[in-house]
């Protein structure tokens, strides 16, 4: 779901490269395909909307830290042109990639074993981590995945936070349950059928590296007079609020859902925060949550310092695994000016330009596990007018950050939808290689957006230079790609997801990005194309072809 209101060599020994991509490093691995869809026979949800099935988007992805072999990458199933999917599935591999199962995640009606309490129309925003032990296993791991559950019928407006867990690497799936909160919030989680008021999205899952049996889930609630699912920002009013909860018994049980950040939650209407994300510190078990804070009205309203208006990156972080948390910190202006592509039309139209839905307002975080630096990433126009992909690191804790640098290459293409990681260098203090993934659009034309998922690595130093070039003039790896973004399902924008996952596995040497995303299935082909017709005269009724797929990528 989505809500939106409006060449020098460095003194470390960096050699700067010519900028271009450079041959795929790694080797990707195809985890769906048209015959393994596993709600391809569910009808529930419908009434509004378009569904697009045999469509898999937005995908998250985590390495099991006890056998880095075991790999789970989870996404949306069939999603629907105006929210949510008929389900959330997950691809799981205990070979390192070389063969995947497909296991259906109790978060909707159409998942085999879901409680009835998360037995709700539709399902989306999914994310997983794993972690160490297991309530019968210390050397065993612990896979935690949450979910919005939501419906989407006439009259109806139920929707929730849902939590499960895994302890036998991803296979089945247990312990599921709708998150509830504290009675003194009066915020209700889930909300009830009849409820138009409040409606929760982006939530996020974090496993604890430094405390078995931890994991925190953190998102934002909107607050508005008449809210329907379709969450509309240009209502007369609305509030929001930062949410949190957390397991200490490897998510058997959760904690009572409570505030975290009343920075968003305004004198004044029209502020929120947005994507929220926590990383830990192995080092210490400090928890950084990163998110969007958005102020829209009023000179320092509700907690805006210095009266900072729009999109903000910014953090706040806990010493006391989440019982306590800092007020919100603003890092940068977040200056998308959002992708569309002008010489495609808009499907719901017949005119351009043609939407993109990307990760635009979402920076994503990472930290260094040896060392405690902090990185986000984001998309950002200020160096060229059209959104890229720029990163900021922190030395100190999030005392201070540095100034933001592009990272995507600069060949006046938009790039969007980044993620970063950090490789674990093995040695206490020694930082390690940092790594960003993003799609980048080549020239389009009518009927074709060729896209390209890219990753490129870099060290620490790149990022602290004081060569404003040290990071867009590297070198770039090709991913996957090139693909036509119009295959892609409409979701108010051609959509592969407004995120996508970058986890890492190994050490030193043997440290390696495992890039989990979504490309079209067939290449620059419009041949599988999830619309019936992307040009002139468009039509946005679904081909049932299969569109996209997950694939993620080892070795990188």
């Amino acid at each position: 779901m989505r809500k939106l209101s409006q060449a020098l060599a460095l003194a470390a020994g960096l050699t700067i490269l010519a900028s271009g991509p450079a041959l795929a490093a790694g080797t990707v691995h195809q985890v769906t395909n048209a015959s393994n869809d596993p709600y391809a026979a569910c009808s529930v949800g419908a009434g509004t909307g378009i569904n697009y099935p045999r469509s898999e988007v937005e995908p998250f992805g985590a390495v099991n830290p006890r056998n880095p072999d075991n790999i789970i990458a989870a996404f949306q199933e069939d999603r629907w042109s105006n929210g949510g999917a008929h389900g959330l599935a997950a691809g799981v591999t205990t070979s390192g990639g070389a063969a995947w199962s497909i296991v259906q995640l109790p978060f909707s009606t159409c998942a085999a074993g879901t409680p009835a309490d998360l037995r709700y129309e539709r399902a989306s925003d999914i994310w997983v981590s794993i972690g160490p032990g297991t309530p019968t296993n210390p050397t065993g791991a612990t896979a935690y995945a949450v979910s919005l559950s939501f419906n989407q019928s006439p009259g109806k407006n139920g929707n929730t936070v849902g939590a499960a867990v895994s302890y036998d690497m991803g296979m089945i799936w247990q312990h599921a349950q709708s998150l509830h909160s504290d009675a003194q919030t009066s915020v209700p989680v889930p909300v009830a059928d009849s409820n138009f008021q409040f409606f929760h999205d982006k939530e996020s899952v974090t496993a604890d590296p430094t405390r078995p049996g931890w994991a925190y889930v953190v998102w934002d609630v909107l607050i508005g007079p008449s809210m329907s699912v379709e969450a509309d920002l240009h209502s007369l009013s609305f509030s929001d609020f930062t949410l949190f909860s957390r397991t200490t018994n490897f998510g058997q049980t959760w904690s009572p859902v409570r505030v975290i950040n009343t920075n968003a939650h305004p004198t004044e209407q029209h502020n929120q925060t947005i994507g929220n994300i926590i990383v830990v510190d192995p080092r210490n078990g400090t928890l950084y949550n990163f998110f969007d804070q958005i102020f829209n009205t009023g000179s320092n309203a509700g907690g805006n310092p210095g009266g900072s208006h729009g999109f903000n990156v910014a953090f706040q972080k806990s010493t006391d695994a989440g019982a306590n948390w800092t007020d919100s910190q603003l890092i940068s202006p977040l200056l998308t000016t959002f992708v569309s592509d002008p010489n495609n039309v808009d499907p719901r139209t017949d005119k351009p330009p043609a939407p993109i839905r990307t990760g635009d307002i979402l920076p994503a975080p990472a930290i260094d596990p040896e060392t405690g630096d902090l990185y986000v990433v984001w998309q950002d126009s200020r160096f060229s007018g059209h959104d890229e992909v720029v990163i900021s690191n922190s030395h100190n804790g999030g005392a201070t950050w540095s100034t933001p640098k592009r990272v995507s290459n600069p060949t006046g293409q938009q790039a969007f939808t980044a993620t970063v990681t950090v490789l674990d260098s093995g040695t206490l203090g020694v930082p390690g290689k940092v790594e960003v993934t993003y799609y980048q659009f080549a020239p389009t034309s009518l009927g074709s957006e060729p896209t390209t998922y890219f990753i490129k690595g870099f060290p620490e130093a790149a990022v602290t230079s004081g060569d404003a070039h040290s990071i867009e003039s590297l070198t770039s790896t090709v991913v996957a790609g090139p693909f036509n973004m119009l295959d892609a399902p409409f979701a108010r924008g051609y959509f592969t997801g407004d995120y996508e996952a970058l986890p890492s596995r190994g050490t030193g040497s043997g440290a390696e990005a495992v890039p989990v995303f979504v490309q079209s299935a067939c290449g620059l082909s419009l041949s599988c194309r999830a619309l019936v017709s992307v040009t002139p005269p468009a039509n946005r009724q679904a081909t049932a072809s299969d569109s996209t797929d997950v694939f993620v990528g080892t070795g990188f």
